[in-house]
């Protein structure tokens, strides 16, 4: 073959692998413009809000929000709480108090005779270890917080609470008990009161609202018991007794018992509680897929009037990411 036509095709061969690498170079091109992700075209134009019905039959406010361009996926954020943009990446609230209440009864058990000493009182500690005794080593006496009558100076059942947040450390476990002593060298053996406690709760409360951390009327508070006690006799019940229905505080009455100090502590589980609470990322709604037609209005039903801060979350995605726009307005449902 000629050298000059060999020369010839290779040099054509040259040039036709250039030009076909460039086409490959540009189709890549067209084809990543192509999985470019185009910020949405979308807007929330206003809304208007219509009375309704609920399934129930309750009258409810319909807010019909009104919109323009269009997502592949909109998302929503009602404004109500669990449903706010704002918490989006994460929601913590904190302990606005931690509440102590319970409601009880007295009866003095000997008119002519009431006892002159204070048998009950409320007390706090950071530790316990199941060990006892009349002088409450290591206790705090916080019965000053709470309304706690004598009996002769009660007519009926009493309710009283108090806030303790300033005895919880962060972390840490806080026991709230109660103190029932008779002293030594009572009169007579019936000289003394008795003491029922109801609806024994240690709540937190947060803006969400209040969650029982201990409740008396889900588990009795265990008795942990100082000095002689009548029951140590098998022919003898319990004087104080805790149940779910009612916490009872009774003194001896055994000859050989009643001059004796004695007496019974009811002392709660501990309780943990934390100066914040990590609820996690508040969700939106799903209110558009790619595959579902423009949306031009969305209709949401709000229970309750107020203000709300609405979020849509507008966003189109691809295989090379994803671009969105947010769109943000406060509705104020009557």
């Amino acid at each position: 073959m000629n050298v000059e036509i060999l020369k010839y095709r290779c040099m054509k061969t040259k040039y036709f692998l250039l030009i076909f690498s460039g086409l490959l170079l540009l189709c890549a091109c067209n084809k990543d413009k192509d999985l470019l992700v185009k910020t949405p075209s979308f807007d929330v134009t206003g809304y208007t809000i219509q009375d309704g019905i609920d399934s129930l039959g309750n009258p409810v406010k319909q807010v019909v929000f009104n919109m323009e361009g269009n997502a592949d996926v909109i998302s929503f954020y009602s404004g109500e709480v669990f449903h706010e943009y704002i918490y989006k990446d994460g929601h913590i609230i904190g302990t606005d108090a931690v509440k102590v209440s319970f409601a009880y009864e007295a009866t003095v058990n000997h008119a002519s005779t009431p006892p002159e000493w204070e048998q009950l009182s409320v007390q706090a500690a950071t530790s316990f270890n199941g060990t006892v005794t009349a002088e409450g080593e290591g206790w705090t006496d916080i019965t000053a917080r709470f309304s706690l009558l004598r009996a002769q100076d009660m007519t009926g059942r009493v309710e009283t609470s108090a806030d303790i947040s300033d005895l919880a450390v962060p972390g840490q476990p806080l026991y709230i008990a109660f103190k029932y002593i008779t002293p030594a060298g009572r009169p007579v053996s019936n000289a003394y009161t008795t003491w029922d406690i109801f609806n024994f709760k240690v709540s937190q409360e947060t803006l969400l609202g209040s969650a029982a951390v201990v409740d008396q009327t889900i588990a009795a508070l265990p008795l942990y018991l100082f000095g002689p006690n009548d029951a140590d006799d098998p022919a003898r019940a319990a004087r104080s007794v805790s149940t779910t229905a009612r916490l009872r505080f009774r003194a001896n009455i055994v000859a050989a018992n009643w001059p004796l100090e004695a007496g019974a502590w009811a002392v709660a589980p501990p309780i943990v509680v934390e100066d914040e609470i990590d609820l996690g990322p508040d969700r939106p709604q799903s209110i558009k897929n790619r595959i579902d037609p423009v949306l031009t209005s969305y209709t949401y039903i709000y229970n309750e009037p107020g203000t709300y801060k609405v979020a849509f979350v507008a966003s189109n995605v691809t295989t090379k990411g994803e671009a969105k726009v947010v769109k943000e307005l406060e509705v104020v449902v009557p």
